[in-house]
Protein backbone atom coordinates (compact mmCIF):
# COMPACT_ATOMS: atom_id res chain seq x y z
CA UNK A 1 0.00 0.00 0.00
CA UNK A 2 1.39 3.39 -1.00
CA UNK A 3 0.87 6.43 1.21
CA UNK A 4 1.24 10.11 0.40
CA UNK A 5 0.49 13.26 2.38
CA UNK A 6 -1.16 16.37 0.95
CA UNK A 7 -0.02 19.88 1.84
CA UNK A 8 -2.80 19.98 4.45
CA UNK A 9 -1.66 16.70 6.02
CA UNK A 10 -4.39 14.47 4.58
CA UNK A 11 -3.21 10.88 4.07
CA UNK A 12 -3.81 9.41 0.61
CA UNK A 13 -3.55 5.63 0.29
CA UNK A 14 -3.73 3.35 -2.69
CA UNK A 15 -2.41 0.21 -4.32
CA UNK A 16 -1.60 1.91 -7.64
CA UNK A 17 -0.56 5.33 -8.94
CA UNK A 18 -4.06 5.95 -10.35
CA UNK A 19 -5.53 5.18 -6.89
CA UNK A 20 -3.38 7.93 -5.37
CA UNK A 21 -4.21 10.38 -8.17
CA UNK A 22 -7.95 9.75 -7.76
CA UNK A 23 -7.68 10.24 -4.00
CA UNK A 24 -5.79 13.51 -4.62
CA UNK A 25 -8.42 14.66 -7.13
CA UNK A 26 -11.25 13.87 -4.70
CA UNK A 27 -9.80 16.36 -2.21
CA UNK A 28 -9.77 19.21 -4.74
CA UNK A 29 -12.38 21.42 -6.39
CA UNK A 30 -12.34 19.70 -9.79
CA UNK A 31 -15.33 18.35 -11.69
CA UNK A 32 -16.15 14.87 -10.43
CA UNK A 33 -17.09 13.72 -13.92
CA UNK A 34 -13.55 14.05 -15.26
CA UNK A 35 -11.60 10.92 -16.09
CA UNK A 36 -8.27 10.52 -14.35
CA UNK A 37 -6.43 11.57 -17.51
CA UNK A 38 -8.68 14.62 -17.97
CA UNK A 39 -7.98 15.61 -14.36
CA UNK A 40 -4.24 15.19 -14.85
CA UNK A 41 -4.23 17.39 -17.97
CA UNK A 42 -6.45 20.02 -16.35
CA UNK A 43 -4.33 20.11 -13.19
CA UNK A 44 -1.10 20.31 -15.20
CA UNK A 45 -2.49 23.19 -17.28
CA UNK A 46 -3.54 25.12 -14.17
CA UNK A 47 -0.15 24.54 -12.60
CA UNK A 48 1.64 25.72 -15.75
CA UNK A 49 -0.43 28.92 -15.85
CA UNK A 50 0.12 29.67 -12.18
CA UNK A 51 3.78 28.71 -11.80
CA UNK A 52 5.27 28.52 -15.28
CA UNK A 53 6.58 24.98 -14.69
CA UNK A 54 5.32 21.77 -16.23
CA UNK A 55 3.83 18.69 -14.64
CA UNK A 56 4.11 15.61 -16.83
CA UNK A 57 0.98 13.81 -17.97
CA UNK A 58 2.83 11.14 -19.97
CA UNK A 59 2.13 8.48 -17.34
CA UNK A 60 0.54 8.12 -13.92
CA UNK A 61 3.97 7.61 -12.37
CA UNK A 62 5.45 10.71 -14.02
CA UNK A 63 2.45 12.81 -12.94
CA UNK A 64 2.71 11.59 -9.35
CA UNK A 65 6.48 12.16 -9.29
CA UNK A 66 5.94 15.74 -10.47
CA UNK A 67 3.28 16.30 -7.80
CA UNK A 68 5.91 15.28 -5.25
CA UNK A 69 8.68 17.40 -6.80
CA UNK A 70 6.33 20.41 -6.84
CA UNK A 71 5.42 19.86 -3.16
CA UNK A 72 1.72 19.07 -3.71
CA UNK A 73 2.35 15.66 -2.13
CA UNK A 74 5.04 14.05 -0.02
CA UNK A 75 5.65 10.33 0.18
CA UNK A 76 4.74 8.98 3.60
CA UNK A 77 6.93 6.36 5.24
Amino acid sequence: MMKYLTQSGEVLEGETFPDIIVAFRNGLQFPANQTTLEFMVSFANRHLKSSGSKISTLSYGAFLADLVSNKYLTKAE
